[in-house]
């Protein structure tokens, strides 16, 4: 494979190795503009790949060590067999669930359809025996719909036919509905057609999407149009589909939208992004290229947490962090301060955390000081953050300079003694699998002047020479909120003009509930992971981790992961071992 190509933050280039095989670049030279076209008797050469049953096997082996989750709901696969790697990747991580019949949801490359949808009653052979076709639900699918065409088969199409090997291997007994969208579909027809599909999408539906993402770009142009894709799919939200330029971003529109809007209104699932490749990672031809998507949906996120290949780093960012004050009987109880941990490590593995820490480390308590202070002891603190996977902590708030500079100072010490990175406003630092700039626009006690800016003012991020992956982790907004007002999101507007391909916020106490996207930028945001370990019982105190995936190309993928109140987690668990 070729080496890994990188996102410049500044002006996003890529370095780019050489030429791609033509053969596997293109399904034909003018595959949306029309000049293709294929019968039903299989004149598709790119439908042989899937009776290659070397190839299938070698795919399949090579998803042995990715660990089924149950409560899959759909996965999204690609169907060039070049990456039939990541076909096996995707189908293997549904393969814990039993299913009634698979809803496949593939382009109309060859416009074998006129305006609509295309689908068929015939079923699909394969290298592991026949597929079958349900029948009735097509039937039923089909009965008096507009949009719909009936086809003699569907053996030409290999958005459809690349992926049946797969199907046949990992659910030999379930039945598919094949639905191919034509090109030229509007996003009225993908909503009606999402309607239509809840007759026969179900609890115990797996519905498959077959999409190749960006086409035949250069691979630096390919790498930005697949972050834009990436952001569409973490923000979870089909409305977000029809800006998406096809074939651009990728080759069916359609397939994505109706893939989203079946997730989250029948299922309430979350997307984990398990792979983002290249065609040039395969050959090391780069002009002109086509990328590879492979997500998973799930019910439960954080079972995804559990779905991590070796190809790609994961980091997690917590919010609010205190380790003292009113958090400190938790900590002191050895099976309290255990369970807390293990709620964290749950979702993390043990991999590495950054955080908002929101106080002053010191080696001894201090006397005379008011009874809120943001003091945390080191003999308490630090082994609780070692514990929980702290490689990072931001004092780019408005607590740590609470007893002023020698404060500030002694939790730098104390920080790096453990050997964990604090992170100061206007500074960036390399955490392992992203660097990080923290900013705090909060004023606080003894705050000196540069650690109190005007969120227009993005100068400490923007003259950084930084590194890619960048996240921004911002000290922001207002007290108990979750949704960005229009400073953040200015001021997310700029840092993502500066090359920031992430932005995470802390400081509001209260976790925001999705991913949003710069508008115009291949850039997510989350404004506020509210607390992680902080002395709030309320309601309106929530927590979430963020996690970032980057993968080869220097792409990242964000997803919220919700938490239980900490603090009051562990203290119920103090009251029930009391109890017991």
């Amino acid at each position: 494979m070729a080496a890994p190509a990188t996102i410049d933050r500044r002006r996003r280039t890529v370095k780019t190795g050489s030429n791609i095989l033509l053969a596997v670049l293109m399904v034909c030279a003018m595959l949306f503009a029309g000049a293709c076209t294929a019968g039903e008797g299989g004149e598709n050469p790119f439908v042989a790949g899937a009776f290659d049953k070397a190839k299938i096997d070698a795919a399949i082996a090579s998803a042995d060590t990715i660990k089924p989750v149950e409560g899959v709901t759909g996965i999204i696969v690609p169907h060039h067999l070049l990456a039939a790697d990541l076909i096996a990747r995707g189908f293997r991580a549904a393969s814990a669930g039993s299913y009634d019949r698979i809803v496949m949801l593939a382009p109309d490359h060859f416009r074998a359809v006129s305006g609509g949808f295309g689908t068929t009653r015939a079923g699909f052979e394969t290298v592991y025996g026949a597929v079958e076709t349900d029948t009735a639900a097509v039937e039923e699918l089909a009965g008096g719909n507009a949009l719909m065409e009936m086809r003699g088969n569907l053996s030409h199409e290999h958005g459809v036919v690349a992926l049946m090997p797969f199907v046949k291997h990992f659910f030999p007994d379930t039945p598919v509905v094949a639905l191919i969208a034509a090109i030229d579909t509007t996003p009225d027809q993908w909503r009606a057609m999402a309607a239509s599909l809840r007759s026969v999408v179900t609890e115990k539906t797996l519905v498959v999407q077959s999409t190749d993402f960006s086409h035949y770009l250069p691979l630096d142009q390919a790498v930005l149009r697949d972050q834009e894709s990436l952001g569409v799919i973490a923000a979870n939200d089909p409305e977000q589909v029809p800006p998406l330029i096809q074939p651009d971003h990728l080759d069916t529109k359609a397939g994505l939208y109706i893939q989203m809007r079946l997730q989250r209104e029948i299922f309430s699932s979350h997307p984990v992004v398990i792979a983002n490749s290249n065609s040039a990672e395969y050959s090391g031809i780069a002009e002109n290229t086509t990328s590879y998507v492979t997500a998973v949906y799930l019910r439960d996120a954080e079972a995804g947490t559990s779905l991590v290949p070796d190809d790609q780093r994961v980091v997690y960012f917590g919010g609010d962090v205190l380790l003292g004050r009113y958090l400190t009987p938790v900590l002191l109880e050895e099976g309290a301060r255990e369970a807390v941990t293990q709620k964290i490590l749950a979702v993390t593995h043990g991999r590495p955390l950054i955080i908002n820490l929101e106080g002053v480390i010191l080696d001894e308590p201090v006397a005379g000081l008011w009874d809120d202070a943001h003091l945390m002891l080191r003999e308490l603190a630090v082994p609780v953050l070692k514990d929980i996977g702290v490689v990072a902590a931001s004092l780019a708030n408005n607590h740590s300079r609470d007893l002023g500079i020698v404060g500030f100072d002694e939790t730098r010490r104390i920080l790096r003694g453990a050997g964990i990175i604090p992170l100061e406003h206007g500074k960036d630092a390399d955490t392992g699998a992203v660097r990080v700039t923290a900013a705090n626009y909060i004023a606080g006690r003894d705050s000196e002047p540069a650690l109190y800016r005007n969120p227009q003012d993005s100068g400490a991020v923007c003259n950084l020479d930084a590194a890619p992956p960048l996240v921004a982790f911002m000290h922001w907004g207002r007290e108990y909120t979750s949704e960005a007002g229009s400073k953040e999101r200015e001021t997310a507007r700029v840092l993502a003009g500066c090359g920031v391909q992430v932005i995470v916020g802390a400081h509001s106490h209260q976790a925001s509930v999705r991913v949003d996207n710069v508008p115009g930028q291949a850039v997510s945001m989350v404004y506020s992971l509210g607390n992680l370990l902080f002395d709030q019982s309320m309601d309106k105190s929530t927590s979430a981790l963020l996690e970032v995936r980057v993968f080869g190309s220097g792409t990242v993928f964000t997803r919220l992961i919700g938490l239980p109140n900490l603090f009051r987690f562990g203290n119920a668990h103090m009251r029930a071992e009391t109890v017991e």
